[in-house]
């Protein structure tokens, strides 16, 4: 598909996001996630990974999680294995990328900020990507939070909890090891409910 095409399609899709209800009941759906994951794959693919981050909601950590929460970092994985999010963290740290655990939204904005983040894939429900659609500025130029543009990829969350959630966690492996991997092999990554 050209930049061209990936380009029309984005801006359709932002553009009929606010009558996404409607559409679904005439039957028309589409994955939100995955055509701004196709978007924007070619310029996260560029970025260095030294300025790329994983960035995974709270709701995926384990129920006995020992992790401690910092005030810079958010919550600090210490690998304890009750929850996938250290296996991740490894994976990060031999990539070269940058690995967190946020506890909210805003939290995610001022972490961006701090740590120079340039490309981030991260986790969130439909829920939480209806609600940065409408509060975020997004352009064709990457999502802007704060005073910083970032090139996203978007995991969705197996549902709308924010207790013991899932992802495909294949997929996010996947996506750092092939550092970002091919958007439309990809899809939107939406999990199945477990």
């Amino acid at each position: 598909m050209t930049q061209d095409c990936r380009r029309l399609k984005f801006v359709s899709a932002f553009f009929f996001f606010p009558m996404r209800s409607f559409l679904a009941r005439l039957g028309i759906r589409y994955d939100i996630s995955g055509i701004a994951n196709a978007y924007y794959q070619d310029d996260f693919d560029r970025i260095p990974a030294a300025e790329k981050a994983v960035v995974l909601p709270h709701c995926l950590i384990g129920e006995e999680c020992k992790a401690r929460f910092s005030k810079d970092e958010g919550i600090l994985c210490v690998k304890c294995k009750n929850c996938r999010c250290g296996e991740i963290r490894t994976l990060c740290e031999e990539a070269g990328w940058q690995f967190y655990i946020s506890p909210s939204t805003n939290f995610t904005k001022r972490l961006v900020q701090r740590k120079k983040i340039r490309a981030a894939v991260g986790g969130a429900c439909d829920f939480e990507i209806a609600k940065g659609i409408r509060s975020t500025p997004i352009t064709l130029k990457g999502v802007r939070l704060k005073r910083r543009k970032v090139i996203p990829q978007v995991i969705v969350t197996a549902r709308y909890d924010c207790l013991q959630n899932d992802i495909d966690w294949e997929l996010l492996k996947r996506i750092i090891l092939e550092g970002a991997g091919g958007a439309m092999e990809r899809g939107g990554g939406r999990c199945a409910e477990p």
